[in-house]
Formats: C-alpha cells, structure tokens, sequence
C-alpha cells in the first residue's frame, strides 16, 4: 500500500472517531433496565480484580490490527518492552511487558462484547531481585445493550481504560499503545454533569426487594469560583434520605420498579438538595461547582475513582462505558 493510501485510510478513522463535546450531545437518559438481569444472569465477579485500588480512566479509540492469538500477544508484548525502555531510560532499571486477556471481566458471557485486555510493564533494578510494578491497566467494554455500530475491519472495541502507574510511565505506554494500534486514548474526566448522574445511578434501588447499594453519609464537594480548588464546602447527606427523595421524583405511583433516569429527574433532584441546603443549613451554593463525591464505597474525582463494592462498579462502568463509547465510537456528522 502506498503513502496516499495510507494517509486516506487513517483521515477516514479520524473523521468517523470525531471526539463529541458535551455541548453537542448531552445525556438525557439512564437505562437501569439492564441492573434487574430478568432476562439472564450478569456476572459482575469479575470486578473484584478493580476493588480497592485507585484508578486512572481513560476513553480509547477502535483499536485496529489487534489480535489475541498468543503469539501476537508476545509481539506486543516484546513491542512494548522495547519502547518503554527507550522511552524510560535508566542505566540501572531493566523492564519487562506483558499483553494478556481477562476473561472473567465482561458482563454476560454470550454477549458480543470483547474480553478485557491487561497490559502490565514492571521495573526491575540491578540491585533488586523483586521487580516493581510500575503500569497496570485494563481495556474493556462494558455495556448491556447492542449499539448500532459503523462497519470498522479488523478493529477491537474497548472503549475504556482504567489504568494505574508513575505518571511517565502511563504516558509512555499510552503513546506507544496509540503508535502500534493506531488509536487515540484520552483522559475521561468526570465533570459535574457526570457526578450530578452518578449519585441517583449509585444510589437509587432499581427493585423493592433490592437491598441498597450504599448506605450511610454521602458527601458532595463544591468548589468556589475564583478561589483555589483546595477550598472546597464540603456537604452530607444520608443516602436513605436521598433514595426517598429520588424514588418520589422519579415516580410517586410506582415505587416498585424504577428503570429510568431521565435529565429533568436528576435536575429535580439536586435543585431539592439545593433548597434543602439553603432552607435547612443556610448555604447557598450559587455559582459553586460540584467537583468530587465520596459515598461509602466509592471516591470519584477527575479522572481518577477508587470503588470498594462490586455492585457499585458495575453502575460506575455502565455509565462510563457509555460516555467513553459516545467519545470515540459514535459517527459525529457536522451539519
């Protein structure tokens, strides 16, 4: 194939993985249809390989040329290697790359999803015989229900990638990972749009027999305009009072069964919170922006979360898979 094809061929991915914003498409909806599992079981024990550690995330492209077979996986595991070592270059430290698949982190089995991909790199020094992990992450897709996809050949989805590492060395791996599967991986940052959904998603019983998800004090931090990002109203709230509040938005005649979250059910919920803050505790927050949330069993800011609880990774990956999926995979078509 010759230079202009070449180049024709990779203008084409890019056009068709134009990143969205969110000022073109905002969430509207949240199916909890697919947490009731009535039609199979989901199998979310895969999961507990992600409890109790902090994690970066990150959205990835279509990964093209991808293949499992293990002979490809020791390429890429060898490729890796490599370039790490000449991208992290120290006299004294020896690196060593592993490609491999995990397939116990996907949600049904006899889904068209992809198994999960970890890539771990190690640093060894010459004085140490226990090598160190310096980079650990994992590609996967996460989702419950078929998307119509375009027609991508020879491409591997898994949209995201929660890693964890030295920050050189994440930055290493990804540009490396972009190099020899000719993808985009980017930084997934949780903004305040985000978390104003997580916490009714996190919160809410999608069955009446469900036993909750969390219980106890949910704490939200504001950040102030024009003051540093250090000084933040920190606000609590006990999660039973929360799921009361919620469950009356979403339906006051069915409190049996709640599916969907739709935008004026979020936007409803936090402007109660709102004057519950203002008539009870005399804050009001005005211009101030919700930045973290720290409910039992999981911390999330920025791009980085920390989940404790099986379930509540199951809820934080389903949305998440959807906001990595309309990042990269969605045909965006200017007009």
């Amino acid at each position: 194939m010759n230079r202009t094809a070449v180049s024709e061929s990779r203008t084409d991915r890019l056009l068709m993985l134009t990143p969205r914003t969110p000022r073109t498409r905002e969430r509207q909806r949240f199916d909890l249809t697919a947490l009731l599992g009535e039609e199979e079981e989901i199998d979310i024990s895969g999961l507990s390989d992600l409890i109790g550690q902090t994690w970066n995330i990150y959205a990835t492209s279509a990964l093209f040329g991808f293949q499992r077979d293990d002979v490809s996986l020791k390429l890429y595991s060898k490729k890796l290697r490599e370039e790490i070592a000449r991208h992290l270059s120290h006299e004294d430290l020896t690196y060593d790359a592993n490609f491999s698949i995990v397939e116990n982190i996907i949600p049904r089995s006899n889904h068209e999803n992809y198994s999960a991909i970890k890539i771990q790199v190690t640093a060894k020094s010459s004085g140490n015989e226990e090598a160190k992990l310096i980079y650990k992450g994992i590609l996967l897709s996460w989702r419950m229900a078929q998307h119509i996809e375009p027609d991508l050949k020879n491409s591997t989805r898994l949209p995201l990638l929660l890693c964890r590492g030295t920050c050189s060395c994440m930055n290493a791996v990804h540009n490396v990972i972009n190099h020899m599967f000719d993808c985009l991986v980017m930084a997934l940052p949780v903004n305040e749009d985000d978390l104003n959904w997580l916490i009714p998603i996190i919160i809410i019983s999608v069955n009446k027999d469900e036993q909750p998800t969390v219980s106890g004090e949910i704490h939200m931090e504001y950040t102030v305009p024009e003051l540093p990002a250090t000084d933040t109203i920190r606000v609590k709230f006990d999660a039973s009072e929360l799921r009361k509040i919620l469950t009356n938005i979403i339906d006051q005649n069915n409190i049996t069964v709640n599916t969907i979250l739709d935008r004026k059910h979020v936007e409803l919920f936090h402007e109660v919170l709102r004057m519950q803050m203002l008539t009870i505790g005399g804050l009001h927050l005005g211009l101030c922006t919700l930045h973290r949330i720290n409910l039992p069993g999981i911390t999330i800011t920025g791009n980085r979360m920390k989940i404790m609880n099986v379930d509540i990774a199951n809820r934080i990956l389903l949305y998440l898979y959807e906001k990595a999926y309309d990042t990269f995979h969605m045909i965006h078509i200017n007009v």
